[in-house]
């Protein structure tokens, strides 16, 4: 057996890096639509590299105006980092996804899928992770509310789990009307 640093050992510390710079600094880029608002969320984050303490994020969901009883409202999220990366990330090789707990005229949660790095990040830039996108079917007349939920970030096959610290705002809403 050899005592050397292995090249797997390398990988690992070399993710948990990029994950902790990702986690740390989500803030979202979405131009609100009807039904969306940009909310501020704590976050306190659990995994290889995961930053310490309450991490402030900015969360834009967009939901449709309106859909009638039993129609389905899709939401979408789109997230980018204000932190740096500290090394060239290749495309597609963040990925995330976003809880979404439901209210109002709607109840449980969904889970917007997704989310990754269209293009390659250079280092040193910020990384942008869109295309974040859930599916609600509302089945009760009145405004259903979503508001962000628990966070799951992946990067080089290192996973952190994160949580709302606190109660999140709601992020969108949908009026669901019976006719």
């Amino acid at each position: 057996m050899s005592t050397s640093t292995s090249p797997r050992r390398g990988r690992t510390t070399t993710a948990a890096a990029v994950v902790a710079a990702v986690t740390a600094g989500l803030a979202v880029l979405a131009a609100p639509a009807a039904g969306a608002a940009t909310v501020s969320v704590g976050y306190t984050c659990a995994g290889p590299g995961a930053p310490s303490g309450v991490q402030p994020v900015q969360i834009s969901m967009t939901a449709p105006a309106s859909v009638p009883v039993g129609g389905t409202a899709e939401l979408s999220v789109d997230v980018t980092t204000s932190i740096k990366a500290p090394l060239t990330l290749p495309a597609r090789s963040v990925t995330g996804e976003l809880g979404i707990t439901l209210g109002g005229a709607a109840s449980g949660s969904v889970t917007a899928t997704g989310f990754t790095n269209a293009a390659v990040v250079p280092s040193g830039t910020a990384v942008k992770v869109t295309g974040g996108k859930a599916a609600v079917k509302l089945d009760a007349a009145g405004t259903a509310t979503f508001a962000p939920g628990k966070a799951s970030v992946h990067v080089f096959g290192v996973t952190v789990e994160c949580v709302v610290s606190g109660t999140a705002p709601v992020a969108a809403t949908t009026e669901v009307t019976t006719g």
